[in-house]
């Protein structure tokens, strides 16, 4: 049985690598041992730092890749990912000896590792750096050589964050898919995640093709929410035409990352508008009616009447230090148990939790100390609804009758799906010339429709050139 090369690892999905076990090509065992030697030969060695640590002993691992091996030699598979490896956010708490039964497992997925983030998910501290933690330390895209380099502006050469880890172990060949977190919106609301409000927090999946992320999706939905899903789930509405849909393209001149977060080099900016019109009009001549540009209101438009903060830091605050402790209320071994007590902790051992010279925990304080009234709390939900959906969204998707709304990836069009409620997905564009840092296509639809978004991304993924896969790990170290 040949071990799968480093190619393969980078550029097989999930149901490739199921195909292959159905097979007898490979098998769990042997996919699981050539994951871990991937991660061993890449992830430290390379400075890409996105698994924080074995989720489980080795010897565990193999053990539950073994068992699944041997349900499938006997005809019974839990799902359609049976026996497939998966990455998990380190925000998603599932006990370290996977004796916790989760959906995943009860499907046949075996959880290999979990992957690095923002710590707090993004709301410890202001400025923070990207796919940072004192634990796992700096995570590092796999696609730009030398990483991050210091004094860098929060996106360009870094890994987005919060679930840094995630993103870049799939896109590193660690596993063919991986969960992520996000306070800007997804599809699965679930317990058990570091929460910042549960208004807007959810987990979404990570692969390498649209296929695999239905499926993941679909699993991670509960049986009433998969009961409402068209016959054939997700899989039905991967149509790969763009026939039937009406896309709505905003204006790249508004909307894209301010100077603040990402340097607007002139050749970038030009590189990056020039893919988007392109692939816009590649959307159109393939059976999509097109309309572009189209208006939305910006996010400077989601700021309080006031001008205190925004609609969306409002609500946060006003749930966050409760979430703190309903969630170190229920981890194990844990020394801390409310916000109050963790800022305590992090001063204590500044040395340690605070290591850079910016370094701070001033949303954790903000967030005890700062929380907003439930009047103004209502006034805050209030906004956005009028801002995003009632004079945003809605005059879009109902006036206009398009659906899904498309935007450059690099934008902060993630904050107005977290204010609408509305489900976000992206696809690849391309990798820029400069310095190979990838960029891509958002795509958004109504709440709950998220099959319109796998339509699109299906046919999108039939049209458009494969993902780049980062060569630089078929290079020697």
């Amino acid at each position: 049985m040949a071990a799968l090369i480093v190619e393969q690892l980078l550029i097989l999905d999930a149901t490739e690598l199921a195909a292959m076990l159905a097979k007898r090509t490979i098998t769990s065992v042997s996919l699981v041992e050539r994951l871990l030697e991937q991660i061993s030969l890449h992830d430290k060695p390379r400075n890409l730092r996105a698994v924080l640590s074995k989720f489980a002993p080795r010897d565990t691992l193999i053990k539950a890749a073994s068992q699944l091996d041997d349900e499938r030699a006997q005809g019974r598979l839990r799902g359609p990912l049976h026996g497939i490896p998966i990455l998990i956010k380190d925000a998603i708490n599932t006990h370290p000896s996977l004796g916790m039964p989760t959906t995943l497992i009860k499907k046949g997925l075996i959880i290999l590792a979990k992957t690095n983030l923002n710590e707090f998910c993004n709301w410890k501290g202001f400025n923070s750096v990207n796919g940072f933690s004192v634990v796992g330390g700096q995570t590092n895209s796999a696609y730009i050589n030398g990483g991050l380099k210091d004094g860098e502006a929060v996106m360009g050469r870094s890994p987005p964050g919060s679930s840094t880890g995630s993103a870049v172990g799939v896109s590193a060949g660690y596993s063919p898919i991986a969960l992520g977190t996000e306070t800007d919106e997804s599809s699965v609301k679930v317990d058990g995640v570091w929460t910042l409000s549960h208004r807007f927090d959810a987990i979404g999946g990570m692969a390498k093709s649209v296929t695999d992320l239905a499926i993941i999706t679909e699993l991670l939905h509960t049986d009433q929410v998969r009961s409402k899903l068209p016959t054939g789930g997700y899989l039905s509405s991967l149509s790969k035409s763009f026939e039937g849909l009406k896309v709505g393209f905003l204006d790249p001149a508004i909307w894209h990352l301010p100077e603040s977060l990402c340097p607007q080099i002139p050749s970038v900016v030009q590189e990056l508008n020039e893919a988007y019109e392109q692939a816009i009009e590649k959307v159109e001549a393939s059976g999509a009616r097109v309309e572009y540009p189209v208006p939305l209101p910006s996010c400077d438009k989601l700021t309080m009447p006031d001008g205190d903060m925004t609609a969306m830091e409002v609500v946060i605050l006003r749930e966050y230090s409760r979430n703190i402790g309903q969630c170190l209320g229920i981890l194990q071994d844990c020394n801390v148990r409310t916000a109050a007590e963790l800022i305590a902790w992090n001063e204590e051992h500044a040395e340690i939790e605070m290591p850079f010279d910016n370094a701070n925990q001033q949303r954790l304080i903000q967030a005890c100390k700062e929380r907003p009234t439930a009047e103004r709390y209502e006034e805050a939900r209030r906004h956005m609804k009028k801002v995003v959906i009632e004079d945003g969204f809605e005059p879009l998707l109902s006036g206009k009758g398009l659906d899904p709304i498309a935007v450059p990836q690099d934008s902060n069009i993630a904050s107005m799906a977290t204010a609408s409620g509305y489900p976000i997905a992206t696809m690849p564009l391309g990798v820029l010339k400069d310095y190979g840092r990838p960029f891509g296509l958002a795509i958004m639809a109504r709440a709950g429709r998220e099959d319109i978004l796998f339509t699109f991304m299906s046919a999108f993924e039939a049209t458009f050139p494969k993902r780049v896969i980062p060569t630089s790990l078929l290079q020697p170290i």
